[in-house]
């Protein structure tokens, strides 16, 4: 039977359509089996070669998400005079409620206290005997923490390079302590811990503790001393900020970066520098330039790893948050000047005043008795301190004084919310300054703003949907906005409030759009005397490839997919119209 010339117009159509899906596809293949650019200028070659070794830098899986754990350790120290060491209680005291109130069941915390503190409290499991933490770390622990569980520990005394007092018994040393970890894990089978350490030295026990799977957090570098609050009921700095973090659900990295800057904003942040360790290379970093992590990779694992998921309503964390002015500027007078101040507070419930702290830029707190004892406040707090009382309106008001200024010097302004029985320990302060000229006037301002991309962090390796975050400061004229870029295409502004602090920048990006490869994101700053200021980061797009493709034994690039799968499709359209083709023939 012979076919119609209608019939064989047809063929000869859909085969032509065939061939101009095909053609291009092929073309393009063949391009990429030599170099992507040849054909696609706007494709861009990594710019550095060691891509690989982005992928290894980090020894060990990153966990992510909510991790349960387990059991908690909870060790107080002394020392033969008994400084501070009620304090330290307070502080353990606190801390072991913290857990209590993150979900932790009272028998899955063992909390060894000094001898001269046993009997002021009523949580403790026993004395901190030699006996009794190689119990709790040979015994008790690995009965409580699976291998695939996680154990934390919190150490709180004194301490010198590379040991911690513990009278009467004797001092526990780095290399003590690290033991006392490796015959845990080798008894649980279990190797990923969470350590936090506050006291004098404590970074002296980083490179000791280091070990894959391990976070190691120091509430000061090696060389430094460790303070405790200047705030009552006066714990210890770090773990105020850090546990009060931790319990309003913020991931173990930002809660050492909120501890960090509570240590900061209070004056201390010269003299107390807060370090971690998770890169499991036995080097610890503080935060970065930016105040916060990854900081030469420390802080990756511990920005990724969340420790809970609400708290029980008895004990529930409010969250406080504080509006301040941007800087004040006033007329100098050398007797005293007195200052007017409102903040804005969200979530007043249970906040009957603002603690209000100023301190002159130069400040510098006391020094401690020793180098192995923690530093205590200033008796001048009273000097340093004001507080603010509702005015009935949602904000605080009040004023502050300061008596004999010096001429030239920026006062540093720090309000936190109180709640009047101290259980919430240190929420985020929220700081400001203070300048004088003549007549109060300010001077014009030709000083740039700061702004750092967050996150991602720079050759991360991305996927998928990112947040681009993005935070700025500006201490004179005040920030007007940050711009977002991806690769040079103005993606996200935001606008800046009147006051402090102020928002991050954020802008989410479907990374398959863009080609693997180097990326480039570039976040500008610029303040309201219109200063700006930019910084960049490159990330590394990996999109693999789809599901359609998953029978091939290679991964291809997100960006190749369509052309692949469009090809695949019009060749067998085509193998199916000339198989037609060829039966009508026959026929």
């Amino acid at each position: 039977m012979r076919k119609s010339s209608k019939d064989n117009s047809r063929v000869k159509l859909a085969a032509l359509m065939i061939l101009v899906m095909v053609i291009p596809e092929m073309i393009y293949m063949s391009a990429l089996i030599g170099d992507p650019a040849n054909m696609n200028p706007a494709y861009k070659k990594p710019a550095y070669q060691n891509a690989e070794s982005l992928s290894t830098s980090i020894s060990s899986p990153l966990p992510s998400a909510t991790e349960c754990v387990d059991a908690w350790i909870l060790i107080g120290g002394d020392r033969a005079d008994h400084e501070a060491w009620p304090q330290i209680l307070t502080t353990l005291n606190w801390v072991y409620l913290q857990l209590l109130a993150m979900g932790t069941p009272q028998d899955d915390i063992k909390y060894l206290v000094a001898e001269v503190a046993e009997a002021f409290t009523m949580f403790e499991n026993g004395v901190s005997s030699d006996a009794n933490i190689e119990n709790a770390f040979k015994v008790w622990a690995p009965s409580k923490v699976s291998a695939t569980g996680t154990l934390g520990v919190y150490i709180l005394d004194h301490g010198g390079t590379n040991t911690m007092a513990n009278y009467p018994y004797s001092f526990l040393t780095a290399s003590e302590l690290d033991q006392l970890l490796d015959d845990f894990e080798t008894a649980s089978g279990c190797n990923r811990i969470f350590v936090v350490y506050e006291a004098c030295e404590s970074g002296t026990f980083l490179d000791e503790l280091s070990q894959d799977n391990r976070i190691i957090m120091t509430s000061t570098e090696p060389g430094h001393s460790s303070w405790l609050s200047p705030y009552e009921p006066h714990r210890a700095m770090f773990a105020e900020g850090f546990f009060a973090s931790l319990r309003a659900g913020n991931s173990l990295g930002d809660a050492f970066v909120h501890a960090s800057d509570v240590i900061d904003f209070c004056g201390y942040g010269d003299q107390q520098k807060p370090c971690i360790d998770d890169d499991h290379n036995g080097v610890g970093h503080v935060v970065n330039a930016w105040g916060d992590l990854p900081s030469s990779w420390d802080g990756i694992d511990a920005k990724d790893t969340y420790i809970t998921t609400g708290c029980p309503d008895f004990l529930i964390q409010i969250t406080t948050a504080i509006f301040i002015p941007k800087k004040i500027w006033v007329t100098y007078n050398p007797t005293s000047i007195s200052v007017p101040i409102t903040v804005a507070v969200e979530n007043t419930t249970f906040i009957p005043r603002v603690i209000c702290r100023v301190i002159p830029e130069d400040w510098n707190p006391p020094d401690p008795k020793d180098n192995e004892t923690m530093g205590k406040w200033s008796d001048e707090e009273d000097l340093y301190q004001w507080d603010l009382y509702p005015d009935g309106s949602g904000n605080f008001t009040g004023r502050f004084v300061i008596y004999n200024p010096v001429s030239g010097v920026d006062y540093r302004i720090t309000c936190v919310a109180d709640d009047g029985e101290h259980d919430d320990g240190m929420p985020m302060p929220v700081s400001t300054s203070l300048g004088t000229t003549a007549d109060g006037t300010p001077p014009a301002d030709t000083v740039a703003p700061t702004v750092a991309i967050i996150d991602p962090y720079e050759e991360e390796v991305v996927s998928g949907n990112i947040t681009i975050t993005a935070q700025g400061e500006d201490e004179n004229s005040g920030l007007e906005s940050i711009e977002l870029y991806v690769d040079d295409e103005l993606v996200s502004t935001t606008a800046m409030p009147d006051y402090l602090p102020y928002p991050n920048a954020a802008f989410t990006v479907d990374t398959s759009e863009y080609r693997n490869g180097e990326l480039n994101i570039t976040a500008k700053a610029t303040d309201n005397a219109g200063n700006s200021f930019s910084h960049s980061i490159m990330v590394e797009v990996n999109n693999t490839r789809s599901g359609l493709l998953d029978f091939l034994p290679f991964d291809i690039p997100v960006e190749y997919q369509p052309y692949i799968i469009g090809g695949v499709i019009g060749l067998v359209g085509l193998t199916i119209i000339v198989g037609i083709a060829r039966k009508r023939k026959k026929k």
